[in-house]
């Protein structure tokens, strides 16, 4: 099967970088997986790609270095195992907020024994290989989003559960969770202890602790500070940033 190259990265605490895909374009998906990123999230919680559109957009990543990961809409069955069969290397859950949910997210990402996958892996074998079936629970990345009060107490539980690979943090709804805005330039001190709380969970559980930044040198803190998932921007905020800075330059 072929090697998840994200995984190797952070099974040897290494950062991996990469980005969110909230167009649901493949052009733009392709031309970002080749931008030196690690892996690509296409996004079908707040992204425009839908279920329908994912395998285009999946087939553009994969044309690329870059791990294809889809983060899915909710914590269901049906979305995680049709993101694996169109041939997602790895799924990110949103809002899993206790044990027996991860439990249920791993369950999803894995076939029997090991869990309740049905098998019919359309592009998984395509992208992954023959052998899909005997290896794909070693490849694929299986990562949970911490993002509320009940996640962020539970933090220590959820990561324990074997299969669990990662937590991914989403500082805007985990600042909201805590009484703030969000997209804030710069956190509040208890949003900023909780997100270490989560660093020192998955510290504790031998797990890859994951965050999403929106500056490079953000990232660079993060990756300081322990964190090795590290999500920058997405693709329609660097092409506002980047096009405002240039229309700005010029007409200065």
């Amino acid at each position: 099967m072929r090697a998840n190259q994200t995984k190797r990265l952070l099974a040897a605490d290494q950062p991996a970088l990469g980005t969110f895909c909230t167009t649901s374009s493949p052009l733009m998906a392709e031309a970002m997986g080749h931008s030196g990123f690690d892996f690509l999230m296409v996004d079908l919680q707040h992204g425009e790609t839908e279920l329908a559109t994912l395998q285009p957009m999946l087939q553009a990543v994969s044309t690329t270095p870059a791990t294809p990961i889809v983060r899915v809409a909710a914590n269901l069955p049906f979305y995680i195992q049709r993101a694996l069969d169109l041939g997602a290397y790895g799924v990110i859950v949103p809002m899993v907020n206790t044990r027996a949910e991860a439990e249920e997210v791993v369950r999803s990402v894995r076939y029997a024994p090991r869990g309740t996958r049905s098998w019919g892996p359309v592009r998984g074998t395509l992208y992954g290989g023959t052998d899909y079936f005997f290896h794909a629970h070693e490849e694929l990345l299986t990562i949970v989003m911490l993002e509320t009060i009940e996640g962020l107490e539970n933090a220590r539980h959820i990561l324990s559960v074997d299969g669990v690979d990662a937590c991914f943090v989403g500082p805007n709804d985990l600042s909201l969770a805590l009484g703030f805005a969000s997209e804030l330039a710069v956190l509040p001190p208890s949003v900023e202890a909780a997100i270490a709380s989560i660093l020192d969970a998955a510290r504790a559980c031998g797990k890859t602790a994951g965050i999403q930044t929106f500056s490079a040198e953000a990232a660079r803190t993060r990756i300081a500070q322990g964190f090795r998932f590290v999500g920058i921007q997405s693709d329609l905020r660097m092409a506002r940033v980047t096009s405002s800075a240039l229309v700005g330059e010029i007409r200065q």
